[in-house]
């Protein structure tokens, strides 16, 4: 009785651990199925690479086949997944810091350039932050990148699918 009372156990624990894994999003699976095409909405303060991300009003577009994000303005920007085992420690940091604004949300983060297409950690200028409620409905892309400021603050654009 025992032994069946253990492969039961043992059993009932594969079935939890397979349930678990398969909750789990991919990035990929993210971007294919809850990223929208463009989100419009606004940041308070621009980015440090203040040509390309400003403050007010945007209306983001993103290029999933081409991974590229185009503002309002026709700046376009080149980016790449950045896994999270690959975050250098200050991006780690600060994503610490965002843990609690990052709950319920899929979120990865993503390195872009300006020049490089599919820019590598050498090539990247910046690391933002990509959470996405709602089913994609909504979208935050968060500058990872702290203390360029006087007033502390950060690219925090937060934005609705068109």
């Amino acid at each position: 009785m025992t032994i069946k009372r253990l492969l039961g156990v043992l059993t009932v624990g594969l079935a939890l651990m397979t349930l678990a894994a398969c909750g789990q999003k991919s990035t990929e699976s993210i971007i294919k199925n809850e990223l929208k095409d463009s989100y419009t909405g606004s940041s308070q303060l621009s980015a440090y690479e203040s040509t390309t991300f400003r403050s007010g009003s945007d209306t983001l577009t993103f290029n999933k086949k081409d991974n590229t994000i185009t503002t309002t303005s026709d700046d376009k920007i080149y980016f790449t997944v950045l896994p999270k085992d690959d975050c250098p420690d200050n991006v780690k940091e600060v994503l610490k810091t965002l843990d609690s604004e990052l709950t319920n949300t899929d979120n990865f983060s993503i390195m872009i350039s300006h020049h490089d297409k599919n820019p590598t950690k050498e090539q990247s200028e910046a690391v933002y932050q990509v959470a996405l409620s709602d089913g994609g409905k909504t979208l935050r892309l968060i500058e990872l990148r702290r203390n360029y400021s006087s007033d502390g603050g950060y690219y925090d654009f937060h934005g609705t699918a068109d």
